[in-house]
């Protein structure tokens, strides 16, 4: 896979265009929909039975002066009460402290989409840009890449071509997430619905790179059966170096092997955007879609178009085991694609709709157990 630089457009174009993809990929949500289904409208009750030993932080974190809140789509705790965070406003990739002050800013002008943030080994980011999620003059030409940035924010390389949507060794077809496997290889998910009229409509795959960026290999391939996929959106690894892949549009969570083979599939964590794995085998998955109209290929299992997804399945956090698969907890009343959380028992949640309605002030949210 070649590195390849792109170019920097105008601040004003990218704040236009990120604005346009949130609203776009945010699809039509139950309660804006006269005619959603009871089902549909199922899927954003604030109430469950289930045990939520949680509440969110208000007010936190604030942006610094100038800065703006885009959707937060990816985040990255560092187990002392902050975080990275790759958002779509500028700079995307931002350090949030424990405080909830924004400390560090970096990546200005490099993204069209903001989607997947992992660091690897030597602690440098990964950002992806999974490009537009449908055609658009403002952003012929840039979009579909992995970029690379060291801690200080230099750009050390830019994986895929800019404006190119299509699986290949040097080319993404759209990236939405990456996880650093035991070696140091970078597995990224490569794949989202929607996605331009101008890309490559099938595909859908995990990409392998070394740390230096070189392709080693794809796995999978579009569809529904054991190790196919069809938008997967999130990436973890368990403490068996198992993968567990956010099959979002296939409504499940596949579990590969250290060899990226079909091990299992769940289906009782929702619809999952967002999935993190702690050190004990916690796992967390949220759920931002089930219930909402959102594009599809005429493969998935709701059918193609603008088509109601997983309806019934309640939006929220649902936390529990990678080791046996049991669900504990549920923090509903949230619709997070963004989802992270630390070895101190916080929570991140990442909005990319309703951000001006969340208590935190923002698109970033922060549980923390009741005390």
């Amino acid at each position: 896979m070649r590195n390849v630089q792109s170019g920097v457009p105008a601040p004003a174009m990218i704040a236009g265009a990120v604005l346009l993809a949130a609203t776009y990929a945010a699809g039509q949500g139950p309660r804006d929909n006269p005619d959603a289904t009871p089902a549909q409208l199922l899927s954003i009750r604030d109430t469950t039975t289930m045990t939520n030993p949680y509440r969110m932080v208000e007010n936190w974190p604030t942006l610094r002066a100038g800065q703006t809140w885009g959707a937060a789509i990816s985040l990255l705790p560092d187990d002392t009460g902050g975080l990275w965070m790759l958002f779509r406003s500028e700079p995307p990739l931002n350090y949030i402290d424990a405080s909830g002050r924004v400390k560090k800013s970096i990546g200005e002008g490099t993204i069209v989409t903001a989607h997947g943030l992992c660091m690897d080994h030597d602690g440098n980011l990964w950002a992806g840009d999974s490009g537009p999620f449908r055609d658009s003059p403002e952003t012929r030409g840039r979009g579909f890449q992995m970029h690379k940035f060291s801690p200080d924010g230099e750009l050390l390389l830019s994986l895929g071509k800019a404006g190119v949507s299509r699986a290949g060794e040097d080319t993404f077809i759209g990236p939405t997430a990456c996880a650093v496997a035991a070696n140091g290889d970078i597995i990224i998910a490569d794949g989202h619905w929607p996605r331009p009229a101008s890309g490559q409509q099938d595909g859908d795959r995990l990409v392998r790179v070394t740390s230096g960026g070189e392709f080693i290999e794809a796995v999978g391939r579009q569809g529904t059966g054991p190790g196919e996929f069809m938008g997967p959106h999130a990436l973890a690894f368990d403490s068996q170096g198992r993968l567990f892949v956010a099959d979002r549009s296939n409504n499940r969570i596949q579990i590969l092997d250290e060899n990226l083979e079909f091990i299992d599939e769940w289906r009782h964590f929702g619809r999952p955007s967002g999935i993190t794995i702690l050190e004990d085998d916690t796992l967390l998955v949220s759920d931002s879609e089930s219930g909402w109209n959102v594009p599809g290929p005429d493969s998935a299992p709701e059918g193609g178009g603008r088509a109601a997804r997983n309806p019934g399945w309640q939006n929220g956090i649902r936390i529990g085991s990678a080791r046996d698969g049991s669900l504990r907890y549920f923090i509903p009343g949230t619709v997070p694609e963004g989802m992270a959380g630390d070895e101190l028992g916080n929570i991140f949640a990442g909005l990319t709709a309703f951000c001006d309605e969340s208590p935190s002030g923002g698109c970033l949210q922060k549980w923390v157990p009741r005390r």
